[in-house]
């Protein structure tokens, strides 16, 4: 079973809010989300520490309790939905396409690898930011759950994983949604 986690929250630092702001015809967690469920994964779920998020999308949420472990409430979720891999994006990217989730997933199962992505802030990748996708295996996650510091962030560790990189080339100008300038750019693109 591939489980698509949406990850989103109000608390942003640079953009209070941002999940919730306009976007298309909903909301950039609600857009975000309606891509997810459109890809290939068998069930779409957001996890966020904020239910209130919930009433903007048409689908499941799994609220965690106030620390930011976003680390922890990934396995849970996947534990809990019988996960055998997990699809891992973000309320800010406003630009992904259920294609740009499918091609991740494709090379993720096809390599066999314990964790694919197409962007990576802390790595080098020719993917634009603002269309990540990350996939990994229950078991990695399992692993990762129990031994990485860094509980906010899915993956910080590849050099010791069987990792898999995908180079995705996209032509339209696309970003993650950080910045109020960002917003309206993205706004007005979409």
């Amino acid at each position: 079973m591939i489980l698509g986690i949406v990850t989103a929250r109000l608390g942003s630092t640079r953009l209070h809010a941002k999940a919730l702001l306009p976007m298309g015809e909903s909301t950039m967690v609600g857009r975000v989300f309606d891509v997810m469920s459109k890809s290939k994964v068998d069930k779409a779920v957001l996890c966020t520490p904020d239910a209130f998020l919930g009433n903007f999308i048409d689908g499941e949420v799994k609220v965690w309790g106030g620390e930011r472990d976003v680390l922890s409430e990934l396995f849970y979720a996947a534990y809990k939905y019988n996960a055998d891999h997990i699809v891992r994006i973000t309320a800010d990217c406003p630009f992904l396409t259920p294609e740009i989730i499918d091609k991740v997933i494709e090379k993720h199962l096809e390599s066999g690898a314990d964790y694919t992505y197409n962007h990576h802030d802390l790595f080098p990748t020719d993917t634009k930011e603002g269309i990540d996708v990350e996939v990994v295996t229950f078991n990695t996650l399992k692993e990762l759950h129990c031994s990485s510091a860094d509980r906010e962030h899915l993956c910080t560790n590849i050099e010791y994983l069987d990792s898999c990189r995908i180079d995705m080339e996209e032509e339209r100008d696309v970003f993650s949604v950080n910045t109020l300038e960002e917003y309206m750019k993205a706004y007005k693109e979409i």
